[in-house]
């Protein structure tokens, strides 16, 4: 037994040694680092992150996750897959009783509300009627305008990332029975919208939107505006595309959390989380009037987690 598992190590010993520096040195500094799941590249998260990376990156080592968006960025954490996350309060109300992981998640700082982006077709949505005559005979072609959420009602529509949660939410409370088409990215729900295939699309991101603020005028598509009730923790906002000619544009918002994993505050994770924490307060001011997003100027008060219970690290 003391003989296999010398040579075990011998082993081991071996094949560190034989990787190339730079391989160890990455590895090294990686396992150090936070790991932060954000989102897609160009879209909401994702900018934030670089914003906290460029002011706080110096004090504590932070390393990109890229995911879907919200809801995945809250089984990534689930799974150990990352330290921190970016996630709507609404998507951690729902999820929290779907795993004691989800649950047990502290929000570190409260952060932009993220909106729920609905794209449509300038023409609207065109689909052919049930076949008559057993099927010997085409049906009718019906023509719906879209304009409006409500508009949508019994269609098929393209959701993305936390759109996937919150677009059967809304389903359930207004009695939609819309036809939910999951996609990986805005680019392709938007390719699915632009042939035809779906009469609208679901999108979550902060303002503006990088995928929505890329269409122009002659595109053939608009957004659509939020026209249902709005109930806690959601809100409705008005926000402005200049791109699409969409001024005082209604959309329905959720607000945004960092959330982490519950370490302990004197551990190694715990600490390096005090720090990016306080690292983040101390800089709001410049976050807010620097050259950042503008979804900092969003945030009001870095101790409100709207109920949510917080991150407290140990005293500094």
């Amino acid at each position: 037994m003391y003989i296999a598992k010398t040579s075990i190590a011998i082993l081991s010993i071996s094949l560190l040694t034989a990787l190339p520096v730079s391989a160890q040195t990455e590895s090294s500094s990686a396992s150090t680092a936070l790991r932060v799941a954000t989102g897609k590249k160009g879209k909401g998260y994702s900018k934030l992150f670089a914003n906290i990376h460029a002011v706080c990156g110096a004090q504590v080592a932070l390393t990109e996750v890229e995911t879907e968006g919200g809801l995945q960025n809250l089984t990534t954490l689930a799974a150990n897959q990352a330290d921190l996350g970016f996630a709507q309060l609404d998507t951690l109300q729902d999820m929290k009783s779907s795993d004691e992981a989800i649950g047990a998640l502290q929000a570190v700082l409260p952060l932009n509300m993220n909106l729920l982006h609905i794209v449509g077709r300038s023409d609207g949505y065109s689909y052919k009627t049930e076949r008559k005559l057993g099927g010997l005979m085409g049906g009718d072609t019906v023509h719906v305008p879209v304009a409006k959420f409500s508009d949508l009602k019994g269609l098929p529509v393209a959701v993305v990332g936390s759109a996937r949660a919150l677009g059967r939410v809304l389903d359930r409370r207004n009695a939609m029975n819309l036809q939910f088409v999951d996609v990986e990215t805005d680019e392709q729900a938007l390719t699915k919208l632009k042939a035809g295939e779906v009469a609208g699309v679901f999108s979550t991101s902060g303002w503006p939107s990088g995928p929505v603020q890329k269409l122009k005028r002659d595109s053939g598509l608009r957004l659509v505006q939020f026209d249902m009730a709005v109930q806690p923790p959601y809100q409705l906002i008005k926000k402005n595309y200049e791109n699409l000619d969409a001024f005082n544009h209604a959309f329905l918002a959720a607000p945004n959390l960092l959330v982490t994993r519950p370490f302990t505050a004197t551990g190694a994770n715990g600490r390096a989380l005090a720090t990016l924490q306080h690292c983040i307060q101390k800089n709001l001011l410049n976050l807010q009037e620097g050259q950042y997003e503008p979804a900092w100027r969003e945030v009001r008060s870095t101790s409100d987690s709207f109920g949510w219970p917080r991150f407290v690290g140990s005293k500094r």
